[in-house]
């Protein structure tokens, strides 16, 4: 109850603050674990744990990223995501590729196969902070919206073969999957699904009964896939496409959207505690290199794109701005580079400061973006009235209000 207490209350007192200003919750949180964590305040030490557990803020999120892709909405962004996306990802990963791993390899003395999948996963954004950037403008549901959310759930499906080969790299080779293992846990999640076992749950009419099945499907799936070698969040993700035409989608969401964001801030707040900051200071032109690199290589890489997809003038730079900095799997992939070896806990360190640092300065070059005038590529004369044109008036809100229980099997 203790660290309970504790983490609440950085939470809480940091992340208003930031948001005030203008910078989002992200920063918050890491500077909340920043301050409780082994560095500063000492009032939590038990970093490892605490990353464990808050990964499964990314399985939830992989999940309801897994609902999004119905089979139809895949097709009807399939430019968005495949071509977009696919593209995105070659350019960026190629260049920050070969610019990180140079530098790693020579500076840091890494592996190049390390050194090139730490490069490569630099080029993943963060879909948390670029949606909610995006949110909090009304601009989801416009061009610059869907060309993002399409570019983003291919980053969030191509980090997971990274974290795959991030542990097929490992050098005593125990992380190695068993294909006939992995091939039991995909026939074990299908029978589930035929199964109908939500469909059990719901008959109860208890809401929290169906939370409960919810959670044990996502859970279950997870750590099935965990012991088999593979990825957990690839059993989330898999669950979660499973169900994306389910009668019961939209109950799943609702009911999984709450421990999401309470993971993913715990998540954040995680990553904020492992930031050494004596490794800052003893690599702090390395790190202030790498975020510039980082930043400038992915916004001219992303802004060729929004000019490619005739995004206007004065959503170009905030395209690419939005999207510029590291993701949060990129965290997940240093994590399970140094589970096996691949990586030394300063090199891990260090490329983690690195991304969190680009999640901290986006907000802000954002809120500068936002006092450029229009006719320089900034928004400070954009009408306020846009978004709610693209919106019919149903989508705003379910026509029935909140359902308390899901509904009959």
């Amino acid at each position: 109850m203790d660290l309970i207490l504790i983490l609440l209350l950085a939470a809480v007192l940091c992340v208003p603050i930031t948001q005030q200003l203008g910078l989002g919750a992200i920063p918050g949180y890491l500077i909340a674990g920043i301050l409780v964590g082994p560095s500063c305040l000492k009032l939590v030490t038990n970093v490892d744990t605490m990353i464990g557990v808050s990964q499964w803020g990314v399985v939830m999120m992989l999940f309801i990223i897994g609902l999004e892709l119905s089979p139809k909405r895949l097709w009807a962004m399939r430019n968005e995501v495949f071509v977009l996306g696919s593209m995105q990802m070659l350019v960026c990963g190629l260049l920050l590729g070969v610019a990180f791993g140079a530098a790693l390899r020579h500076l840091a003395g890494m592996g190049w196969q390390a050194a090139i999948l730490c490069g490569l996963s630099l080029a993943l954004s963060s879909t948390a902070v670029a949606l909610r950037l995006l949110e909090e403008r009304g601009l989801t549901r416009m061009p610059l919206g869907r060309s993002a959310l399409g570019l983003l759930l291919f980053q969030d499906i191509a980090a997971i073969p990274m974290l795959v080969v991030a542990g097929l790299l490992g050098s005593d080779g125990t992380s190695t999957p068993s294909f006939k293992e992995a091939l039991i846990a995909v026939v074990v999640v299908a029978i589930a699904y035929r199964l109908r076992l939500l469909g059990w749950a719901a008959k109860a009419q208890l809401n929290e009964l169906f939370t409960a099945a919810a959670l044990l499907m996502v859970v279950g799936a997870a750590q099935l896939f965990d012991y088999a070698g593979l990825s957990a969040g690839l059993g989330g993700f898999l669950v979660g496409v499973l169900m994306a035409e389910s009668r019961y989608r939209d109950e799943l969401e609702k009911a999984i959207d709450p421990f999401k964001g309470l993971l993913l801030g715990l998540f954040f707040v995680a990553i904020g505690m492992s930031v050494n900051l004596k490794v800052v200071a003893h690599h702090w032109i390395f790190i202030i290199v790498g975020v510039a690199v980082l930043l400038l290589v992915k916004g001219l890489v992303l802004y060729g794109f929004a000019r490619f997809l005739g995004l206007p003038r004065y959503h170009r730079l905030l395209f690419a701005v939005a999207l510029a900095q590291g993701g949060e799997f990129s965290f997940a992939i240093f994590n399970e580079a140094w589970d096996n070896h691949l990586v030394d806990l300063e090199q891990r360190d260090v490329l983690s400061v690195v991304v969190a640092i680009s999640m901290g300065v986006v907000p802000v070059l954002i809120k500068l973006l936002e006092r450029i005038p229009e006719n320089r590529g900034g928004m400070a004369d954009l009408p306020a009235a846009e978004p709610p044109a693209t919106d019919p008036p149903a989508a705003e809100a379910p026509p029935s209000g909140p359902q308390d229980k899901p509904p009959a099997a």
